[in-house]
């Protein structure tokens, strides 16, 4: 008689902090609780669960009976709960003590919301490095689930009997592995890519056969692990799965094939069945995401200079966290008794704060960019800036200093960059990034104001070129995979695709043969009339740190072929506005630009590009976030500004999606604007003001 086959299933769900309240209600609606429902009904049919800290904290406040039907389906053992880092981060890019927080945080969270202590963990987009065995044993925790693929290099070495299924179309391997480093140890339990791309958009007998034939002498297992999503929230799965009703006739098949089949959750599974031998395997992931990454999550940050602003931001914020907490600590043990316990309590609540703004920082969705990465979605990024730069305040009023200065890698280069901040706002200056403004937070609105996205090639826009995309398959039978079909969500896409030859970012000077046209600048084509480009500065007193109550000024230099540019940006204590002074010594162009960009929504300049000329104030807001930044000019300059937009892939298709607001300063130099020691001087000086009365018009929202 052959032995049971065991299905282990692992489903995930997941919204990322910052995302639209209305998603979260869609997807509760149409996925996670059907999904439930139907489980309910069925008894029988054991799985694991896994839901982010960012869902549990909405569901809690909006759906909190949809917990309590969690918990009992955990009391009765139909369920295991999976832990992972609580807000979701792709925790191989995290500290360690940073990693053991996260974990600690969603443990405390199943405790106390569900009775459950996890012992298994789902990894995060499966972004597998093999130290992460060292840290999940730390943390007390057993096991995890990995893609196939992630397989495929041990193939060769794997142990000899391991039981394993192949066709023409897919390689299964079956059973679950040992992989260890630096003494700790845990389980690895293959996941399958057949199931993966067959449930739910494959009849339920399909997968049904195909399990009978896994049947041999002795027991094997094989692993479905997936988003929870796709049950209902991805395109035109709805109607398959619940109306139609492939999830119900899923679980009737798992009941009623019980005599061979059987399923279980991943910890009763161990309790009763060994592992199949040991692995070790190398960086992973899924197979899609290492196509997006090039093999690689961490090339994210080489292709995308944003989302590695992002990641640095973080660990900075990380690192000046751990200083804080070391050092708050020596200073409370130095003084004994003496110490004031209730100014020590609270300093222990503003780190608390600090680290849980930081740790809400790390959610991974906007770091990078795929089906379902959240990069190009301007509110994901700002909901990550806001979180870092809360965490970036409170640690800044510990420091009790009026003014900073401090020289450090900021972006991870090799390369030294300036950080200034005050009580209202820091900025990143880079001298070798043209001397620009590469970040520019404001404390009060929690807003990175340089928040935008570069319009760059993607591989998909080949295809929209072609006209080869298509919408999801529509009538009788069952949805198309997001792996399999991709659409459009607007006509004429093709007609938006433009690519810029630089980072968008603020402070960049140019040196011009003639004005611009406004066309030219919004396509990004005026290259050819740049008499230089922006390049690398010397930063006056490189190795100078300051802290204290005395205004800063940062001066940069840049020789050119003929003459110099000097610039120089002034923050005063508690100023709610920076001046940029620039001078132009002995260089020659008839034409001189400085580019700013901002991630604001301002519905003046949302929809269409505009110029104004004979300019000596300007102002963009964004009423919605209570920003208003008013540009104030020595000199009068004509303005080009337009959105910027980009167009990229979603889960129902690719979208032009708006990222922010370019404005181009352009000053025609005349000769008897320079002064008697040679130099043509020019100031400009943003300052943030109480927004002005919200305008009529369309809403502020997404578009």
């Amino acid at each position: 008689m052959t032995a049971p086959v065991t299905l282990l299933m692992a489903i995930h769900c997941h919204q990322p902090v910052g995302n639209f309240d209305f998603v979260f209600e869609e997807a509760y609606e149409k996925s996670y609780d059907p999904f439930l429902q139907r489980l309910e009904r069925h008894p029988g049919v054991h799985l694991a669960l896994h839901y982010s800290g960012s869902l549990l904290d909405w569901l809690a406040v909006h759906r909190p009976g949809f917990l309590k039907r969690i918990r009992l389906l955990v009391s009765r053992g139909q369920i295991e709960l999976l832990a992972s880092g609580y807000y979701e981060p792709i925790l191989p890019l995290l500290p360690e003590a940073d990693r053991q927080g996260q974990l600690a945080l969603m443990q405390h969270a199943l405790r106390t919301r569900f009775g459950e202590q996890a012992t298994g963990l789902w990894l995060t987009e499966r972004v597998w490095e093999p130290d992460l065995p060292g840290t999940f044993a730390r943390a007390g925790l057993r096991y995890t689930m990995l893609d196939t693929n992630q397989f495929q290099s041990a193939r060769p070495w794997l142990p000899p009997h391991a039981p394993q299924a192949q066709d023409d179309a897919f390689w299964d391997l079956l059973g679950c592995y040992a992989t260890h480093d630096a003494g700790g140890s845990i389980v690895l339990f293959p996941a399958s890519k057949r199931l993966r791309y067959w449930m739910p958009f494959q009849p339920v007998q399909q997968t049904i056969e195909w399990l009978r034939r896994l049947q041999r002498q002795e027991p094997v297992a094989v692993t479905f692990a997936d988003d929870g999503e796709k049950f209902g929230m991805w395109p035109k799965t709805f109607h398959w799965v619940y109306e139609e009703g492939w999830l119900d006739q899923l679980f009737a098949a798992l009941e009623r094939e019980s005599d061979w089949l059987r399923t279980s959750t991943f910890r009763d599974y161990l309790a009763q069945v060994g592992t199949n031998g040991t692995v070790s395997l190398p960086c992973g992931s899924y197979e899609e995401m290492l196509e997006w990454s090039g093999g690689y999550f961490r090339n994210f940050f080489a292709k995308y200079p944003e989302a590695n602003a992002m990641q640095q931001k973080m660990l900075r914020v990380s690192r000046q966290l751990q200083e804080v907490s070391s050092f708050k600590f020596l200073v409370s043990s130095s003084k004994g008794r003496k110490t004031n316990q209730k100014s020590e309590t609270r300093n222990q609540k503003l780190l608390e704060r600090a680290r849980l703004e930081l740790y809400a920082g790390q959610c991974n969705c906007a770091y990078w960019h795929g089906v379902f990465g959240g990069l190009y979605l301007s509110h994901l990024r700002r909901a990550v800036y806001q979180h870092l730069i809360e965490a970036e305040h409170v640690l800044q009023q510990q420091q009790r200093s009026l003014v900073t200065a401090d020289i450090l890698d900021a972006d991870g280069d090799g390369r030294l960059e300036l950080r200034v901040a005050n009580s209202s706002m820091s900025l990143v200056i880079d001298p070798d990034e043209g001397g620009a403004l590469t970040e520019w937070n404001v404390f009060g609105p929690r807003i990175n104001l340089l928040d935008t996205l570069t319009r760059r090639a993607e591989p998909y826009h080949d295809k929209l070129r072609a006209k080869e995309l298509r919408a999801a398959a529509a009538g009788p039978g069952a949805p198309a995979s997001i792996h399999d079909v991709l659409g459009v969500k607007e006509e004429n896409l093709a007609s938006r695709l433009i690519y810029d030859d630089h980072r968008r970012s603020a402070w960049l000077d140019y040196g011009l043969q003639r004005l611009p046209t406004l066309a030219e600048a919004v396509r990004s084509t005026w290259g050819e009339q740049r008499l230089w480009s922006p390049g690398a500065y010397e930063l006056d007193a490189p190795a100078r740190i300051v802290r204290g109550s005395k205004p800063v000024s940062v001066v940069l230099r840049r020789q050119l072929p003929e003459g110099c540019i000097r610039k120089v940006l002034s923050l005063a204590p508690g100023a709610a506005a920076i001046e940029c002074r620039y001078e132009l010594e002995g260089a020659r162009a008839p034409v001189i630009a400085m580019e700013f960009n901002f991630g604001l929504r301002d519905e003046r300049y949302l929809h269409a590009p505009g110029q104004a000329q004979h300019v000596t104030e300007w102002t963009i807001e964004e009423p919605a976030s209570h920003v208003r930044l008013r540009l104030s000019l020595d000199r009068p300059a004509t303005i080009l500004h337009f959105p910027i937009e980009t167009v990229s892939e979603s889960e129902e298709g690719l979208e032009r999606t708006f990222q922010g607001v370019a404005v181009l300063c352009l000053w025609t130099l005349d000769r008897d604007e320079i002064g008697p020691d040679g130099l043509w001087r020019n100031r400009l000086t943003w300052s943030l003001q109480p927004p002005a009365a919200k305008r009529r018009g369309a809403p502020h929202g997404r578009r």
